[in-house]
């Protein structure tokens, strides 16, 4: 069985006073549906963009991206960044963690001459380091940081 690592950015399709709901019912359906397949990873939510890293099985990483992620009419400009074969689960303690935008992740993009919070502007050279970053933050819960 081949396990791959996929780190995707998208955009908000559209920000409204139900932000924070749409968060939670994401989660729960990923949270889902990772727990039955297997998979593993953590979905960051900051100015409007979304990151998820997820890690498994490639043929459900691949189903998942291209048959529900790409076609969920909540976000848009859906773009791979980074897949690889993984040797090493990053998220294995959590089928779907939870980060939002904070102090050290703004710094990582104001240290790279990035924009405080841009995934579009992730590189070859970057990307590695963000997914790392991303395994060490904290579990958090959506009602914490979304008004």
């Amino acid at each position: 069985m081949e396990s791959v690592r996929l780190l995707y950015v998208s955009k908000i399709a559209r920000v409204d006073s139900g932000l924070k709901q749409n968060l939670i019912n994401i989660l729960d359906e990923a949270i889902d549906f990772n727990y039955r397949n297997g998979v593993t990873g953590v979905l960051y939510y900051g100015h409007g963009y979304f990151v998820q890293c997820l890690e498994g099985n490639k043929n459900i990483i691949d189903d998942l991206f291209y048959n529900r992620i790409v076609k969920d009419e909540r976000h848009i400009n859906c773009e791979i960044l980074y897949y690889a074969e993984n040797q090493t689960c990053l998220f294995s303690q959590w089928t779907m963690k939870f980060s939002p935008i904070n102090k050290k992740i703004s710094e990582f993009f104001m240290q790279y001459h990035l924009e405080a919070f841009n995934p579009y502007l992730l590189t070859d050279e970057t990307t590695e380091k963000f997914i790392s970053i991303l395994a060490c933050e904290p579990e958090y819960h959506v009602n914490e940081f979304v008004a």
